[in-house]
């Protein structure tokens, strides 16, 4: 596994950081060993615990009108509503192509 780490100095040394897979941080007088105890910490706090998949709820329902959805599909004259609907709109559709 590679991680990217950010290096910077710090108080005459440096700090080496990574957010990925998990938040951590380390210092030393020197780059490389700033590096080392970020490796170091990493082996240790990876081998420790384990990553798992945890579904989150999705409290957003989509478009708020789609609880309205399906509602008329049972009404007797439904059917009868969208042929009248259909017809409608092709006699708008028909008015825009005459010249």
């Amino acid at each position: 596994m590679d991680l990217a780490v950010f290096i910077e100095p710090q108080n005459g040394g440096f700090k080496a950081s990574t957010s990925q897979p998990v938040t951590m941080e380390t210092e030393g007088a020197s780059r490389e060993e700033a590096l080392l105890r970020l490796q170091e910490l990493a082996r240790t706090r990876l081998a420790a615990g384990e990553f798992v998949q945890v579904p989150l709820p999705n409290d957003d329902a989509g478009h708020p009108w789609m609880k309205f959805a399906g509602i008329w599909k049972e009404h007797p004259e439904f059917d009868q509503f969208q042929q009248n609907v259909l017809k409608y709109r092709q006699r708008l559709d028909g008015a825009e192509t005459e010249p």
